[in-house]
């Protein structure tokens, strides 16, 4: 039997609760004589202990759990994290829809079940001292089998995470099962149950592992195909590229593009971009392109960033077409996933620009969000499939755009492989537009992380 090379790619799964039985505990699946087989298989889920990355699908929206590494503060506290294994783990916390306290799930989707086969999901959980999770609210993992309408035959839960869980331990959450008769999919999950309006406090999770007896594999996932962490003290440059341009090249913008690292450097994980004023009142920046080194036609592509503040600034994460196959801008397409103006403090602008539709046309199709872009670090993300991209902001959907099945590239152009660049502008047409201002600079555009799903 192959063992599939599976990311472990935890994503929001819908509430669908459907008819039939519920058990909680571990379960205790009957003796199939298969115990000694699930022993030798492998973990099925190739990034268990969270290293490679997130991709954590997000289809409701709500940003109830974060990225965490070793040393990153815990909530309302002078203490830091410290990951199980390596230095990454998932923070999860419980969520308010409307005005009343929800459970939330994320997990991942099975596929390719065979009746009898035996499963075992385990993960590793913390609950921590200064945040440990009360008022009744629990963490539970699950496996969760349904039928081809997608009725639930049955559902397992491992014990809680909760109010009685002992404080910054890590502890084993376990479930036992057997796919039941009728069973063709299932999900792998995490429930958070928030009990009530005055519950706090998050759980942690690290090392988590799927074996499977038989055919079962993980479906519709995306594997994270390329990433820079900027972990490094230098630019990675097998992966960017600096443009070196002129002042005014692009949209009469003030900065001139370097490659110095003064302008973009890398240290304590960040990549941090800045524009700053030179001795002879020029303004420099960076400008960075994977172009010929990183390109892609379709997936999901992402950054956590923080942005500037500064009258003037115009930070961007954005993708251009790397062949040009329709023709010049705008004709073969831009995607715009981040931009940010100080002159529109706190607003978030997400965009595509293409023949038919493009601001020169006044015809541009895009969505804004409020968010406080430069007082902290969001994900921005856009999901590129050959009939749509969504584009969101911490999971929350923002603008969507659709392909019109035309096969016209005047307005979807986006069949092509693009590269993402990054890079803080200055002024210009739009980072201009009320004026700039000098005294602010330096101002720096600040990056986590930038990855890559497909």
């Amino acid at each position: 039997m192959t063992h599939a090379v599976l990311l472990l790619a935890l994503g929001l799964l819908g509430c669908h609760r459907g008819t039939g039985t519920h058990t909680t505990g571990p379960s205790t699946p009957a003796d199939s004589g298969e115990a000694s087989k699930e022993e030798t298989l492998e973990n099925r889920l190739s990034n268990g202990g969270f290293e490679q990355g997130e991709s954590w699908w997000r289809p409701s929206g709500y940003a109830n759990h974060a990225w965490s590494k070793s040393g990153d503060a815990i909530h309302g506290s002078s203490a830091t994290f410290q990951a199980l294994e390596g230095e990454r783990a998932q923070k999860i916390w419980g969520f308010y829809s409307g005005s009343v306290p929800n459970d939330t799930e994320h997990g991942l989707s099975l596929g390719e079940l065979t009746e009898g086969d035996r499963h075992v999901f385990s993960i590793q959980a913390l609950t921590p001292t200064d945040d440990g999770v009360n008022g009744g609210s629990a963490a539970r993992i699950f496996v969760r089998y349904r039928d081809a309408s997608g009725t639930v035959l049955e559902e397992r839960s491992s014990a809680p995470v909760d109010q009685d869980s002992e404080r910054d331990t890590w502890q084993e959450l376990r479930v036992e099962a057997q796919v039941p008769s009728g069973a063709v999919s299932g999900e792998l999950g995490l429930r958070f149950t928030l009990a009530d309006w005055g519950a706090t406090g998050a759980v942690y999770l690290d090392q988590a592992s799927w074996t499977s007896t038989g055919t079962g594999r993980v479906v519709g996932e995306r594997l994270l195909v390329w990433q820079d962490e900027f972990e490094g003290s230098e630019l990675d440059l097998e992966s960017w590229t600096p443009l070196e341009l002129p002042s005014y090249t692009y949209n009469n913008e003030r900065q001139r593009y370097t490659s110095s690292p003064n302008n973009a450097s890398v240290s304590n994980g960040l990549l941090t971009i800045t524009a700053r004023q030179e001795a002879d009142g020029s303004v420099t920046s960076a400008r960075l392109v994977t172009d010929g080194k990183a390109e892609w036609t379709y997936g999901r592509i992402e950054t956590m960033a923080m942005v500037p503040s500064g009258v003037g600034t115009w930070p961007a994460f954005w993708m251009l077409p790397s062949d040009w196959a329709y023709g010049g801008w705008p004709d073969s397409g831009e995607i715009d996933i981040l931009e940010h103006v100080g002159c529109s403090l706190g607003t978030v602008y997400q965009t595509v620009h293409t023949g038919a539709y493009n601001h020169l046309l006044g015809t541009q199709k895009g969505g804004e969000t409020g968010r406080d872009a430069a007082g902290a670090m969001h994900l921005y993300a856009v999901d590129w499939g050959p009939e749509t991209m969504v584009f969101t902001v911490d999971g929350e959907p923002v603008f969507v755009f659709d392909n019109d099945g035309t096969g016209n590239s005047a307005t979807w152009p986006f069949d092509q492989e693009f590269h993402v660049i990054l890079n803080l502008a200055f002024g210009g047409d739009w980072g201009g537009f009320c004026g700039v201002d000098m005294d602010a600079l330096p101002e720096a555009f600040v990056i986590d992380w930038v990855r890559v799903y497909q």
